[in-house]
């Protein structure tokens, strides 16, 4: 079989076609991540770097395919999210590199380029883990060689690639004792294949097409072949004494980035750290975000910096979250409270979500709301605009939520107003502490009363499993309710409210004297009621109280004090 062409605009529709198979797959990798917890959202994770890399092919006008390739992978390193990104961003490095300096390709040098882009993936990763997407990659790159031995064309090199892929994923289960407890494969490695499968779309298709996609959202792609379906995708895995899943870009003028990786290496875990002339890329698990961060800063300028609390997160939320956030207008909107001030000279910044819970806020006291929660934490120029907002040049936030604290904090340090915060972790966290706030008090001693308040109180939620797993041994139905406590899973089952009955017989302890149920959106009343009842049939020393939270994600919110 005689070898064939491959051109920048076959290259360029590649990426752009591979970028919007991906986002129709996106949310079936993300669905399917389940407990312990992944390393953010996969799916979402690779989507949001194809699609930078996507961009970066629309606006390449030249007819070199090494320089549309260059293209690409820098924008893939600055759109890079996840440990997954990241290394999907330097699988596209190395196929620059493969590519470089070539108007256009024979499909022997497609191959070559494969096997750099398996080089620059492992040498981003400072500990490689067999049984990841790394696995899948090798894989990958060793089939492409045996397709060229046996003369395959483009066609027949993807779909060698593919081939090769699949049956490495499914032996990933078998490398990873949490994998194989689960009975589940790698996120990172199944999103690689949907990537090839994108790309083998595109090169059977004309660029008309492809570009349709553009205003038709994918819905002309074809169907998934039988058992292509990701059922028993697992995601990134971490260390919970690690938390805190730290990205960011650092940009230098000199490029000086000598010696980062090993400062950095002491810091945490799940290391990369990627350079590309005078920007690097840094992705790690720790516990000391900003030691991080103090690191990276003496090494250049910080962009993009993003700090997820992994313990906190769940798929499902994100996409409820999205939801909710549609319902309210905008991703993160700042609500003006329409209460009448009181007399006082400190303004207070709440992060919440649910119609009731905003409204108990309000008549706390807070002044503003910055919608947000689980899963959908605002920014730093969310929290800085409410601020500069604020009529008040003195303010305390609250965030609410663990993910969101490191990012209050910013806001304090930038602003140039007078700003506290108060590092609430949940919703219950925070109506405590806003309890505590008198206005005739002055700032500081409102900070400590607020802080010691906030420390009566704990916190339970209520949300269900969104496929069926593994939880200490015991298998879990999808659809079954899960107890939250403290980021762990403390109770589940088939029914709501056994097992919210459950979760509070866990968390309630000697002195406690009130127990305070938020329901969330879609839970009715009927519902809400009874679980009130059990509670206090199975706690009749104890006040219980009822209220509507409206909050998504979790059936119930439930307050300890």
């Amino acid at each position: 079989m005689e070898e064939t062409t491959l051109t920048q605009e076959e290259y360029k529709k590649m990426i752009i076609g591979a970028s919007y198979y991906f986002q129709r797959e996106k949310e079936a990798i993300n669905s399917l991540n389940v407990f312990p917890v992944p390393d953010g959202d996969t799916g979402s994770n690779m989507s949001m770097t194809l699609e930078a890399a996507a961009r970066g092919a629309r606006e390449y006008e030249g007819s070199s395919i090494g320089e549309v390739a260059e293209t690409v992978a820098s924008h893939s390193l600055m759109g890079a999210r996840g440990n997954s990104g990241v290394i999907l961003s330097q699988l596209m490095r190395g196929l620059s590199r493969g590519l470089s300096g070539k108007d256009e390709i024979v499909s022997s040098e497609l191959s070559k380029a494969f096997q750099y882009g398996v080089v620059y993936a492992y040498k981003a990763v400072s500990r490689p883990v067999e049984g990841t997407i790394l696995t899948v990659a090798r894989e990958i790159a060793r089939g492409t060689r045996g397709a060229i031995r046996e003369g395959a064309d483009i066609n027949g090199i993807l779909e060698t690639a593919i081939e090769s892929g699949e049956k490495a994923l499914m032996r990933t289960k078998e490398m990873l004792p949490v994998l194989k407890e689960a009975g589940v494969v790698d996120a990172g490695g199944k999103g690689l294949i949907i990537f090839l499968r994108g790309c083998h779309y595109a090169v059977n298709s004309s660029m008309e097409e492809v570009l349709a996609l553009l205003e038709g959202g994918g819905g002309g792609l074809p169907a998934e072949p039988p058992g292509a379906s990701p059922e028993n995708v697992f995601g990134e895995n971490f260390d919970t004494s690690r938390p805190y899943c730290t990205e960011l870009i650092i940009k230098s003028e000199k490029g000086e980035f000598a010696g980062i990786s090993e400062k950095l290496s002491e810091l945490g875990d799940s290391l990369l750290v990627v350079e590309d002339k005078n920007i690097c890329k840094v992705h790690i698990h720790t516990a000391n975000p900003d030691m991080v961060l103090g690191v990276c800063l003496s090494h250049g300028i910080l962009h993009d910096i993003k700090i997820d609390n992994m313990m906190d997160q769940h798929d499902e939320r994100y996409e409820k979250s999205e939801d909710a956030a549609g319902s309210a207008g905008t991703d993160m909107v700042t609500i003006p409270s329409s209460r009448e001030d009181i007399q006082k000279d400190t303004g207070i910044i709440c992060v919440s979500f649910g119609e009731g819970i905003k409204e108990i806020f309000f008549g706390l006291g807070a002044d503003e709301i910055v919608y947000g929660g689980q899963t959908m934490n605002p920014n730093v120029e969310d929290l800085l605009n409410a601020v500069h907002k604020s009529t008040y040049d003195r303010l305390i936030i609250l965030p609410n939520n663990k993910n969101i604290q490191l990012v209050a904090e910013q806001v304090r340090k930038m602003s140039s107003k007078e700003v506290e915060v108060v590092k609430t972790s949940n919703i219950p966290e925070g109506i405590a502490a806003l309890m505590a706030y008198q206005p005739s008090l002055e700032l500081e001693e409102n900070v400590e009363n607020m802080k010691e308040n906030m420390k009566n109180v704990k916190a339970g939620e209520i949300t269900y499993a969104i496929r069926e797993t593994v939880i200490q041994g015991q298998k879990i139905k999808k659809g079954s309710c899960l107890g939250l406590y403290r980021g762990d899973i403390c109770s589940w089952g088939e029914d709501l409210i056994l097992t919210s009955l459950e979760l509070v017989r866990k968390i309630v302890g000697e002195g406690d004297e009130l127990i305070t149920i938020f329901y969330g959106e879609g839970v009715e009343e009927n519902s809400a009621y009874a679980l009130q009842e059990a509670v206090e049939e199975a706690f009749p020393y104890l006040e219980v109280e009822l209220q509507a939270g409206g909050q998504p994600v979790y059936y119930f919110i439930i307050s300890i004090e």
